[in-house]
């Protein structure tokens, strides 16, 4: 199905604009227990980085799991329009080549952060946003 870009998440910059939607036109053909699987995966990766690294965000990697997980959770409850745009956040997420590298920096996780919050706006999920601040 064909991602309608008039309806684009708004608040993103250029770059993550353009990654969100690279991520939506791929993450379209992927099914959502596979990408809720990846999520968890990456949430993992994230849990033992954070080991022997204190520039890993675990707390936001967490935040955005739990998130994910909410969301795959009430799927079929979420505006038609979000959903291509949350399952392109969801593969940003899990991708290791996004903006920032999720594990080499402290702000590793906040593009990520910002691109789910931006989709969750779009779902009238605001509610729902992660913190960008939260250690």
């Amino acid at each position: 199905m064909p991602i309608d870009l008039s309806q684009l998440p708004e608040g993103l910059d250029a770059n993550l604009s353009e990654a969100l939607v690279r991520c939506a036109q791929r993450a379209d053909a992927i099914d959502l227990a596979y990408l809720g699987n990846r999520v968890q995966a990456h949430l993992q990766r994230a849990r033992f980085a954070a080991q022997g690294s204190s520039l890993v965000n675990l707390a936001q990697a967490e935040a955005l799991a739990t998130t994910y997980d909410r969301l795959l959770g009430q799927w079929a409850t979420l505006p038609a329009v979000s959903q291509p745009w949350l399952k392109g956040a969801m593969l940003y997420f899990v991708e290791t080549d996004d903006d920032d590298p999720d594990f080499e920096s402290p702000a590793g996780l906040e593009d990520d952060v910002v691109v789910l919050n931006a989709c969750l706006h779009l779902a009238g999920l605001a509610a729902w946003c992660v913190d960008p601040q939260q250690r």
